[in-house]
């Protein structure tokens, strides 16, 4: 777990069962639920994980397939190094986690819980 990992949830605070692989933290990812890349189901999360992640990292989550910002939409923003492990229990509120060292933006228009269809995660370092 050099880079940590990231680990999405199908129940709220990062309860029930895993929704798709475990991401290697330090890495970036487009990831379609609805073509099932990296094992993810569409309309599944509500929750993640954030685990030993090494620097500033950027995750998106969508209702949207396309990525549009018109629907519910979360931004993760990672602003350094994570050494526990972190949870951001929902994407449909807006959250200052880790000290603000994890920052939660919702854009809520109906619930984006148990509706992502789109995860992009990009790592600046």
């Amino acid at each position: 777990m050099a880079n940590g990992q990231i680990t999405f949830w199908e129940g709220n605070g990062a309860t029930q069962d895993q929704v798709g692989n475990t991401l290697s933290g330090g890495t970036s990812y487009n990831i379609s639920c609805k073509s099932g890349d990296y094992g993810f189901s569409n309309d599944e999360a509500r929750s993640l994980k954030l685990e030993g992640i090494p620097g500033i990292t950027l995750i998106k989550v969508y209702d949207s397939p396309s990525a549009s910002t018109d629907d519910d939409w979360a931004q993760i923003l990672v602003k350094g190094p994570i050494t526990d492990s972190v949870i951001v229990s929902s994407f449909n509120s807006s959250a200052n986690l880790d000290g603000g060292n994890v920052v939660v933006t919702s854009h809520y228009h109906n619930g984006l819980d148990g509706k992502v269809s789109k995860i992009m995660i990009d790592y600046l370092g």
